[in-house]
């Protein structure tokens, strides 16, 4: 006992005496502090729209609030000044319209639309360089922070003025590819990883032909139109960007090794979101399993679609799989629903008074404040086209989803989804209303979905703060730019990785495998040689 109270005692006069030399001890204070000097960046986007748009302008905020100037140019008129004081908005051209993106569910949005796509982008590209390169010269850009989907003038009038670029996208794919990694948009599943030899040979070697054949002639038409620009394409150096920020996270994102000069600093999500309406607040407070459903701002869904939606929610209300259903119809009208429908049992229902909402446990609406309506406690299920800014806010509060992807990113996403297993996806071509049904009860009731999405909600809350590592990482490409010591062919060399120099041969030491491959034949030859030889002086001697 009385060694053990002398030990005690021992240590608390330890910790005494360290606690008097730190309070003697006047400490240097770490100074954290960045010399800022304000700097002209110009955010572009093609494409345009609140989903390709707000990630980005998240970003950009935190850069205005540190003092740089921001200039949006973009398709339409995004009118953005309510949500980010400060940004200045230049109009690249008119919105691209909605109304012509109508689902046909018996076509697939591939790489073959993708193709179409990029056709009427080309097509427009010099009206677009112009207005980049005006605005540029005008404003005095210092930095071009271009959205990577058909945005092909931007880093072009980056590069040609021989300014730093970053390029924004959620789809890694089109940033870095890995060759056990692919996408349905590209015909192919995410993963390599549970695929057939003879998949993995028509993924590797069949389907990159088939892409390549499908942008060849837009290609030309895109080289054509730069070298009728006086594009000069050797400055690019073999590369369109100096840094690449992915809107994604580990845990939903495959994961792969990335290069420094590509960073995933997803998901991004705005800091404050528009509350529920009255409305909203009043039918969803009285309602305990409401399934939220919403295809994006871009989607306008043909009555066919409408119709077999429309049932499954009132079968599931009347089978008590849910009791409350909202509705958010962006681009969709009320023409676009048959007037009566036939439930499974043979009852006829009215849409009228569903779209009325004269339904008690229905709502419909124009627009859903959709990170409100997610947050609820009372939203339990997502029924989503799996876009990537609805998949973030999903995955933030953690609800699990119902995913009917209708093209583009929105496939993978739904794989990605599923793998992470917090959500269920739906065929287009072969929806079945009982088939729906049983997965929205299946999410809704099953343990491992409700851990899932505990889960992922803690990782793509931990990770939504890496917006301000963006802005850190634009900040340095900003500043390194403008010193005149980074100024030769040095400038961010530390990110670029070797291989990208090296070449394929060197980078992968196929020219030492080949060189050792080389050595181990011709010891085989001589072996071989002298095995013969030997064998013959045998025979010879035999003979004689």
């Amino acid at each position: 006992m009385i060694n053990k109270n002398l030990i005690f005692l021992l240590s608390v006069l330890v910790l005494l005496l360290n606690q008097i030399h730190v309070n003697a001890v006047d400490y240097v204070p770490r100074n954290i502090d960045i010399e800022r000097y304000p700097k002209n960046i110009l955010v572009g986007s093609y494409a345009g729209g609140r989903s390709h748009l707000k990630p980005m302008l998240d970003v950009a905020a935190i850069l205005i609030e540190r003092g740089h100037n921001v200039i949006l140019l973009t398709s339409g008129n995004y009118e953005p000044s309510s949500e980010y004081p400060g940004l200045k908005q230049i109009t690249l051209g008119p919105k691209l319209s909605a109304r012509k993106s109508k689902i046909d569910l018996q076509k697939d949005f591939d790489y073959r639309q993708m193709s179409r796509i990029r056709e009427l982008t080309t097509a427009g590209y010099g009206k677009s360089y112009e207005k980049f390169n005006n605005v540029a010269k005008e404003y005095n850009i210092d930095l071009f922070f271009c959205d990577a989907m058909a945005n092909e003038a931007c880093m072009d009038v980056a590069n040609n003025l021989n300014k730093p670029v970053v390029a924004w996208s959620s789809f890694l794919q089109f940033v870095d590819h890995k060759p056990y990694k692919s996408d349905p948009l590209f015909g192919c599943n995410i993963s390599f990883e549970n695929e057939s030899f003879f998949e993995r040979f028509r993924c590797t070697l069949i389907q990159p032909l088939q892409i390549a054949y499908a942008f060849a002639s837009v290609e030309r038409q895109l080289n054509d139109a730069r070298n009728q620009m006086n594009i000069n394409l050797a400055s690019r150096k073999g590369l369109k960007f100096n840094l690449a920020l992915i809107d994604n996270f580990f845990g939903f994102e495959l994961p792969q090794p990335l290069p420094p000069n590509v960073q995933e600093i997803g998901p991004v999500l705005s800091d404050e979101y528009p509350p529920l309406t009255p409305e909203l607040t009043n039918f969803i407070d009285k309602h305990e399993r409401v399934l939220y459903i919403a295809f994006g701002t871009r989607v306008y869904v043909r009555s066919e679609l409408n119709d077999k939606l429309t049932q499954v929610f009132v079968e599931a209300i009347n089978n008590k799989i849910i009791d409350g259903v909202i509705w958010a119809l962006s681009e969709t009208s009320k023409d676009d629903f048959s007037p009566t429908l036939s439930l499974t049992d043979g009852t006829q229902v009215q849409t009228s008074p569903i779209l009325n909402n004269e339904h008690p446990h229905i709502h419909v609406t124009k627009f859903a404040p959709q990170f409100a309506v997610l947050n609820h406690t009372n939203t339990k299920l997502f029924f989503s086209h799996g876009g990537a800014g609805s998949t973030h806010e999903s995955l933030y509060t953690g609800t699990p989803m119902l995913v009917l992807p209708f093209g583009g990113d929105q496939m993978g996403n739904a794989q990605r989804l599923e793998t992470a297993g917090i959500a269920l996806s739906l065929n287009k071509h072969s929806l079945d209303v009982n088939d729906i049904l049983n997965k929205i009860d299946f999410l809704l009731k099953d343990e491992h979905i409700k851990k899932n999405s505990k889960r992922m909600k803690y990782l793509a809350r931990i990770n939504s703060n890496r917006k301000y590592k963006a802005a850190d990482l634009i900040e340095y490409v900003l500043y390194s730019s403008g010193l005149d010591e980074y100024l030769d062919d040095d400038f961010l060399k530390e990110w670029i990785p070797a291989e990208s120099r090296m070449g394929f041969i060197k980078a992968n030491n196929l020219d030492v495998y080949g060189f050792l491959l080389g050595i181990i034949l011709t010891l085989i030859g001589i072996t071989f040689k002298l095995i013969s030889n030997s064998l013959s002086n045998r025979k010879k001697s035999k003979k004689e």
